[in-house]
């Protein structure tokens, strides 16, 4: 059976920057609520990344490509292997939709 959850709710709950607490699970993905602030660091993975922009601006800066920005309401998808680092000025807060468990954790930003 499905389960409600509301943005508001999560968005509530968030603590830490660029720390994910999931929003809904679909096949092998997950779409997940997390709070920009500052710069995340240069990393890339092996798998697509989606963001959405639910609130806020955030620029996503690319090592081989201009910078793009997104306000809210706009979204971009950045492909497996392309080095980036997200950050928000302002602080943003952000849906972002990936590969279950591919989340990065601190130690793993290069």
């Amino acid at each position: 059976m499905s389960r409600k959850t509301a943005v508001s709710e999560l968005a509530s709950l968030l603590q830490a920057p660029f720390r994910p607490l999931e929003l809904g699970a679909f096949n092998d993905h997950a779409a997940s609520v997390l709070k920009f602030e500052g710069d995340f660091g240069m990393h890339n993975h092996a798998e697509d990344e989606f963001y959405f922009v639910l609130d806020g601006e955030i620029t996503v800066h690319f090592k081989n490509a201009p910078d793009e920005t997104l306000k809210t309401g706009e979204a971009l998808s950045v492909p497996a292997y392309v080095t980036h680092s997200p950050e928000s000025k302002d602080g943003a807060l952000v849906m972002v939709v990936k590969r279950k468990g591919t989340f990065y954790r601190p130690l793993d930003v290069e």
